[in-house]
């Protein structure tokens, strides 16, 4: 029962006319318009929230008292508007599945995380070979310049061709011997 309905409830006769000469009719119409706005403004809430909040709105104004009315002795104002209030209206077993669902997040941003620095292993071995190909691309490219225009100039000599299989030769061991690196590192992550 929301807090309207049990202020009409308690408020009106058996007859379920309002007592004469008091404002109980005019909240209940003021409380009824303001149910009627909030509805527009927020229509996936329930009638008897809709009814709670609207009952809340009319009596107190908008502020919170600092005694709660109709709600017995004892009751403080951090029961009914604080965490407390919050807890009980909205119900403990929500707040627990939000931990919950919470708690799966948590898992899943860790594995995000775990995946994330994997990759960035990953790339930072790639940028490694992309520099390495980038050291023997350039290598290549300069001692076959040399040669073709040794070549051309007619001053090519078998020293020149020497050295220049040499070099060669060597990117191709340095090259050789990466992949069976890779290839050892591949097996061990595995």
């Amino acid at each position: 029962m929301s807090l309207l309905a049990l202020w009409i409830k308690t408020h009106s006769g058996k007859d379920g006319t309002f007592l004469p000469n008091t404002l109980t009719e005019d909240f209940v119409d003021d409380a009824k318009a303001k149910v009627e706005s909030l509805k527009t403004v927020d229509p996936s809430k329930s009638q008897q929230e809709l009814e709670n909040e609207a009952f809340e709105d009319t009596m107190h104004g908008g502020k919170i008292p600092e005694r709660p009315v109709g709600y017995g002795l004892g009751v403080r104002k951090s029961d009914v508007y604080g965490v407390h209030g919050v807890l009980r209206k909205s119900g403990y077993g929500k707040i627990r599945h939000r931990t919950v669902v919470m708690e799966n997040v948590k898992e899943e941003v860790s594995a995000i995380n775990k995946k994330n620095e994997t990759l960035e292993k990953k790339n930072g071995k790639l940028q490694e070979q992309v520099k390495e190909n980038n050291w023997l691309l350039k290598t290549l490219i300069g001692q076959f310049s040399q040669l073709v225009g040794q070549v051309r100039t007619g001053t090519a000599s078998t020293k020149a061709l020497d050295c220049a299989q040499q070099v060669l030769g060597m990117a191709h061991q340095r090259v050789v011997q990466r992949d069976k690196v890779q290839k050892q590192n591949e097996g061990q992550d595995t």
